[in-house]
């Protein structure tokens, strides 16, 4: 059976998608940049949130928050659009932005759809008319993004997108992976290195992989657990990044469009009144 509950989160409100039949749970939060805040399964948390960030005004650093217009950070001078400059935070401008609801369903799967478009606050950053729109499905073990990204303006619009989802772990040292790339790419200069798997070791600080080419599915495995972990995604998303941060329990694989800097190079282009849609998912 499938059901979606409308119910409190803290200060927020959230929409709970369940597959009692499965024993699955996915919790979204349409305030709190429009993100997937909880799955579960049998009881069992492996998503991760951290507190007090959740709580506060500040870039939302667990859950799954959504990337858009850039993955990862912007250069120092900012983002270079109709000959200007505009600052940007890390991971773009829709992780601080409340969404709207925009409606469930219950027949094939428990979905829940929420948007978000441009308003003065995203116009300092990103000169641009866009709506985005994603439909969480639940159904058996797996939840799935469907997107759609509009370009609703009178002009061309430059952009990238991605996810960063936080998975609740053991240990770093406990994970075994299974991901597929063409290139690592270092996350400072760009350049590219062929890739020959995945080396990921525990960092008291924090350790980040950018991969180039990625072949879809990645997942890893949590020996100390035993949550198995996979992501698909379609053919738009062709970099990803996996991220740790020092003895904090959980670990990001994350699907991207872009990388960081991809404003000055290879990005998505919309004209205007286009969309694109794009899709990816996670199996717990």
């Amino acid at each position: 059976m499938f059901t979606v509950t409308k119910t409190p989160f803290g200060e927020y409100t959230a929409y709970v998608l369940a597959d009692s039949e499965a024993g699955t749970t996915a919790t979204v939060v349409p305030e709190k940049g429009g993100m997937v805040v909880s799955m579960t399964k049998n009881g069992e948390e492996y998503s991760w949130l951290r507190h007090p960030n959740f709580e506060l005004p500040e870039r939302p650093r667990c859950g799954v928050p959504v990337c858009f217009p850039v993955c990862g950070p912007t250069p120092e001078e900012g983002n270079e659009f109709e000959g200007g400059h505009y600052p940007m935070v890390v991971h773009g401008i829709l992780h601080t932005t409340p969404w709207e609801y925009a409606g469930q369903n219950t027949q094939d799967g428990a979905s829940v759809t929420v948007t978000v478009t441009d308003n003065d606050e995203s116009r300092k950053s990103y000169p641009y008319s866009f709506r985005v729109t994603v439909t969480y499905t639940l159904k058996g073990n797996v939840l799935r993004f469907a997107q759609k990204y509009e370009n609703t303006g009178d002009k061309a619009m430059p952009f990238s997108f991605g996810f960063h989802p936080y998975f609740s772990i053991s240990a770093v040292d406990n994970l075994v992976w299974d991901l597929t790339a063409e290139s690592v790419r270092d996350a400072d200069t760009g350049a590219l290195t062929p890739f020959t798997g995945v080396d990921f070791p525990y960092d008291p600080d924090q350790t980040t992989r950018h991969y180039a080419g990625v072949k879809s599915p990645m997942s890893f495995t949590d020996k100390g657990n035993g949550h198995h972990v996979t992501v698909r995604f379609d053919e738009h998303f062709t970099n990803a990044v996996l991220w740790q941060q020092g003895a904090e329990k959980f670990v990001c694989m994350e699907p991207w469009n872009g990388y960081p800097g991809s404003m000055r190079g290879t990005h998505e282009v919309l004209d205007a009144g286009k969309s694109l849609e794009a899709a990816f998912e996670v199996e717990i």
